[in-house]
C-alpha cells in the first residue's frame, strides 16, 4: 500500500503543475471570449464607450504563475528530498515573492468612466474620486505617481499601458511633473 501512495504522490508531483497551468490558461481563454462577446454585443447596440480600465498585461500574470507554480514544485520536491535547508529556503523565498506579484498583478485596477475615476489598491482599498480632484502627476522612469489633493494616491507602472489615461490628463491640463526636476528643487533648498 506504502509503494501505491508513493507512486500516486509521484504522479500528482509531476502532471500537477501541468494541469494546474493548463486550468489558468483555460480560465483566462474563458474570461477574454467573455469580454469579447461583450464588447460585440455593446457595438451592435451602438453604444459608446468612454469607459476603459488600466491593469497589468496578461502576458505578465500569467508568466508570474508559472514561474510561481514552479517554485512551488521546486519547493515541494526539496521538502520531499530532504534537502538542505538553505535550497528549500530560497526556492520559499522566489515562491511567496511570485504570490505577493500574483495578487498585486490581479487586484491593482484603474477604472476610468467618463470623469469618474475608480482605483482599487493591491489590497482590495477601492477609491473613487474625479479628474478633477487629481492635483498633478509625476513621471518617474516610465512610471507615473497620481497626486489627489496633494497626497500621492496610487503609480502606475512603467509595465502597464497607460496612454489612454495620460491622453486624459494631457486633455484635462493636469499638470505633468519631472520626479527628478522636483527632488533637484528640494535639494537646493
Amino acid at each position: 500500500m506504502n509503494n501505491f501512495l508513493r507512486m500516486c504522490l509521484n504522479i500528482i508531483t509531476q502532471i500537477g503543475p501541468y494541469l494546474v497551468v493548463l486550468l489558468l490558461l483555460k480560465y483566462l481563454v474563458n474570461l477574454q471570449q467573455k469580454r469579447a462577446k461583450e464588447r460585440e454585443e455593446e457595438q451592435k447596440k451602438g453604444i459608446i464607450r468612454t469607459h476603459y480600465t488600466i491593469k497589468t498585461e496578461k502576458f505578465l500574470v500569467v508568466a508570474f504563475i508559472v514561474g510561481t507554480i514552479f517554485f512551488a514544485c521546486c519547493t515541494a520536491m526539496s521538502l520531499r528530498a530532504k534537502e538542505d535547508m538553505f535550497v528549500i529556503c530560497i526556492f520559499g523565498i522566489f515562491f511567496l515573492v511570485g504570490i505577493s506579484g500574483i495578487v498585486n498583478m490581479v487586484m491593482w485596477k484603474l477604472e476610468v468612466n467618463g470623469d469618474e475615476i475608480t482605483w482599487r489598491s493591491t489590497f482590495g482599498k477601492k477609491r473613487t474620486f474625479r479628474f478633477e480632484d487629481i492635483t498633478y502627476c509625476e513621471r518617474k522612469k516610465g512610471s507615473v505617481r497620481v497626486y489627489v489633493n496633494g497626497e500621492k494616491l496610487f503609480t502606475i507602472d512603467s509595465n502597464i499601458d497607460k496612454e489612454e489615461f495620460m491622453e486624459d490628463i494631457e486633455t484635462r491640463r493636469i499638470p505633468v511633473k519631472s520626479y527628478w526636476v522636483n527632488q533637484h528643487k528640494k535639494n537646493r533648498k
